[in-house]
């Protein structure tokens, strides 16, 4: 194996490794955290509208079993305006990416991004559950064509928000290594080192992201 085939592998196996053992926990917290959100708005619609057709098709539709009966049915939800359609949105945007019909849920994620009916924090928390998903699916592919899409949404979680400023500086960092022709430039690039000291000395980043990317940081340096 030449020198070459070799950074390379160390650079999918440490990337591969923090896929494997966070990514996943931090858009299921992603994921949970923002349909509590929306389930406690949902509930409130759904109790002030309980005969509103739509509410009720999206609750029923979340038990059916056919999969090409549920795929129909969510977006034909989808297609309408409202909280129910985001909602459906995001359920076609989980099964596309199971079924590896990325450039869909890439599209899907970009209408709700661009929706009127979201305010910052919304969005916000939508962009990130988005950027890790196509994070992992960069990696687990090792395709970078959707690094852009990753930067897009990465540019839409809002700055002034305390709450997600930790996450986006992850993202930031996670993208800007994803983006490194070899393993040996990550110790030449200033804005990168940058970046990942800015946030060790950020007091507003949790310890947690913090050890996530120190850890991928010391791999980098000691290779």
């Amino acid at each position: 194996m030449n020198k070459n085939n070799q950074k390379k592998n160390n650079f999918i196996n440490v990337v591969s490794t923090f896929t494997k053992d966070n990514i996943k926990t931090i858009i299921i917290s992603i994921t949970v955290i923002f349909f509590m959100f929306l389930s406690y708005q949902g509930y409130l619609y759904y109790n002030v509208n309980k005969l509103n057709n739509l509410s009720i098709s999206y609750f029923k539709n979340k038990e059916i079993d056919d999969e090409l009966i549920s795929l129909s049915e969510f977006n034909s939800i989808s297609n309408q305006s409202g909280f129910y359609s985001i909602l459906s949105k995001l359920e076609l945007i989980n099964k596309y990416i199971n079924k590896n019909e990325f450039d869909k849920s890439i599209e899907l994620y970009n209408e709700i991004l661009l929706s009127k009916d979201l305010d910052s924090n919304y969005v916000s928390i939508v962009a990130i559950k988005g950027a890790y998903q196509l994070i992992d699916i960069v990696i687990k592919n090792n395709n970078k064509n959707y690094i852009n899409n990753i930067n897009n949404f990465i540019s839409l979680i809002d700055e002034n928000l305390d709450n997600y400023i930790g996450s986006k500086n992850e993202l930031l960092y996670l993208v800007s290594i994803l983006s490194l022709n070899d393993d040996s430039s990550y110790k030449n690039n200033s804005e990168l080192l940058t970046l990942y000291e800015n946030m060790m000395n950020n007091e507003k980043i949790s310890s947690t992201i913090k050890e996530r990317v120190k850890k991928i940081h010391e791999f980098y340096i000691f290779i």
